[in-house]
């Protein structure tokens, strides 16, 4: 949960280097985003200015602007993207390679590097899930009160409606099941997210987060 500006900013900055950009944006990107804006990075950003003042809750002119600015942008690129996620759900270095729908319901509370893939869903209420969570196309989360550990992988088209509290597995079927170990998405799908993650953890440490 986002509960200070230097804290959002860490956020901002975590989903940006986990989608392989700067920390901060440059003068080049910004130029680039007049032609080709990133529209889900400018959602996740507003996502987080939306969860950092609400959990704040400051009163001021200035800062109502902000809020009203971003949650205005945030509803308005969700309905652009397909998006429908709930700003208080997950952890930093959130990955959402492309457009299309994703649903997660706003009561989820979800660890930090999970990755969401379209078609995808989280529903009901009362669920609690780890660090390293990836999402294939088509994947289902439902039911209620459903806890899952770190780095689980749901595979296309499954759907997850009890607990697993096995870290590290591929869940797969309907209703899914564990069908074998697996590494966490990052160290399976390249060096690259090994070394992304590593930076943002750099970056946790200097901004002592």
């Amino acid at each position: 949960m986002i509960l200070s500006k230097k804290e959002l900013l860490f956020y901002i900055s975590a989903d940006r280097i986990i989608a392989n950009k700067s920390a901060k944006i440059n003068c080049r990107e910004r130029l680039k985003n007049f032609t080709s804006p990133n529209y889900i990075l400018m959602f996740l950003r507003s996502m987080r200015y939306v969860a950092y003042y609400d959990n704040v809750k400051r009163n001021s002119k200035v800062v109502g602007f902000k809020c009203y600015f971003h949650r205005w942008r945030y509803k308005r690129l969700g309905v652009k993207l397909g998006f429908t996620i709930g700003y208080n759900t997950f952890g930093y270095g959130l990955l959402i390679p492309h457009y299309g729908t994703i649903v997660i319901n706003s009561s989820i509370k979800a660890g930090n590097f999970c990755v969401l893939h379209t078609s995808t869903c989280i529903g009901g209420g009362g669920k609690l899930i780890g660090d390293g969570l990836y999402l294939s196309s088509g994947a289902l989360i439902m039911g209620s009160d459903i806890i899952l550990g770190d780095n689980i992988s749901v595979a296309s088209n499954s759907l997850v409606n009890k607990s697993i509290s096995t870290s590290n597995v591929l869940l797969a079927g309907t209703p899914a099941i564990i069908k074998s170990s697996a590494k966490a998405w990052y160290e399976r799908d390249g060096k690259r997210y090994v070394k992304r993650i590593a930076n943002i953890e750099k970056l946790r440490l200097k901004m002592e987060i």
